[in-house]
């Protein structure tokens, strides 16, 4: 149970600390984009891969420099269709 508080003047006029929990959540800030979207739909994609394979994706996008995962996975994908078309 909460301890009484004795009431005064100081304690009326000082304002009282909003608790964190009864604060609304800050807006999370979204990363800036390199270059903007396509004029195509983008469609999310979702897999599941092994922990492994994610790492060593996150890894190679980083040191191919690329902005995002998504960037990396796309130019890959167009790559591979490159190879198969001339095969």
């Amino acid at each position: 149970m909460a301890k009484a508080t004795e009431l005064n003047e100081d304690i009326m006029t000082a304002a009282v600390p909003v608790p964190k929990a009864a604060q609304a959540p800050a807006a999370p800030v979204e990363p800036k984009r390199s270059k903007p979207a396509s004029k195509a739909k983008v469609v999310p994609l979702q897999v599941r891969w092994p922990a492994s394979d994610v790492k060593m994706a996150k890894l190679a996008a980083i040191q191919g420099d690329f902005p995002t995962v998504s960037e990396f996975m796309l130019d890959c994908f167009h790559a591979y269709m490159k190879t198969i078309k001339k095969a």
